[in-house]
């Protein structure tokens, strides 16, 4: 795994500049825009195949809107759906420790405060093992709405079970990575009164989709069944003119 370069491939492309302004202006328009980013993602990191060097990363073009609208749909689905069924089973999980909390507060009982210092760290290291958790079943399944660009075929936990059991290692260490560089935008987006968190954000959702790759590929040196590429991925917009 290069984690190092899931962030600085980004800036390998000639058109870096414009594709970090571009991506900015694009995370602002509601809903729509983080489909966009993660469709031209999935175009240039799924329909060039394996060997393009990052310097020919295709720049991120407005015109192309709605095919990046189109890629990026599908995980956003399937993230969705998922989410919609699995996180009030989380919240489930940790209702009871809400409640404990607020029984235990300071105000509310004479219990000494470690123990209350000690249930919020405990609902917030559940809270956190719980997130983990979730990254961990949905991601298989976002990765295969992402190659088969479809929904049905993405909820195959069958793939996500094998793909679990050959990338669970590295896959809790791309979530620690991803939740520190997010820990770092958290940081920048406080400091700049949230103006540095829009910029930040193309590239966050970059460095995320470049491990999804890293570890899909590490899934089938390890003998997992690769996922058909849809057909819908072989086209990829042409380069920019050169100015």
């Amino acid at each position: 795994m290069h984690y190092n370069a899931s962030v600085s491939d980004f800036f390998k492309s000639p058109q870096w500049k414009s594709n970090f302004l571009l991506g900015a202006v694009a995370i602002l328009i509601p809903l729509v825009g983080p489909m966009v980013l993660t469709g031209w993602h999935v175009t240039g990191l799924w329909a060039r195949g394996d060997r393009e060097a990052p310097e020919k990363f295709p720049p991120f073009d407005f015109q192309y809107f709605g095919k990046y609208l189109e890629r990026g749909l599908w995980p956003f689905l399937v993230n969705l759906v998922a989410s919609l069924v699995l996180v009030p089973v989380i919240f489930c999980t940790i209702f009871p420790l809400l409640i404990f909390s607020g029984a235990f507060g300071p105000k509310q009982s004479q219990a000494p405060d470690g123990i209350f210092i000690a249930i919020l760290l405990g609902m917030f290291g559940l809270q956190f093992v719980m997130m983990m958790a979730y990254q961990i079943l949905v991601t298989p399944l976002m990765l295969r709405a992402t190659i088969t660009q479809d929904f049905k075929s993405s909820f195959d936990f069958a793939f996500a079970k094998t793909f679990v059991a050959t990338t669970w290692k590295e896959l809790l260490a791309s979530m620690v990575f991803m939740f520190g560089l997010s820990l770092c935008l958290m940081i920048l987006a406080v400091v700049t009164c949230y103006i540095g968190a829009i910029f930040a954000a193309p590239v966050v959702m970059f460095s995320w989709h470049h491990l999804q790759k890293q570890l899909y590929q590490l899934h089938l040196v390890r003998g997992g069944e690769p996922v058909p590429l849809s057909p819908k991925l072989r086209d990829i917009p042409p380069p920019l003119p050169a100015i």
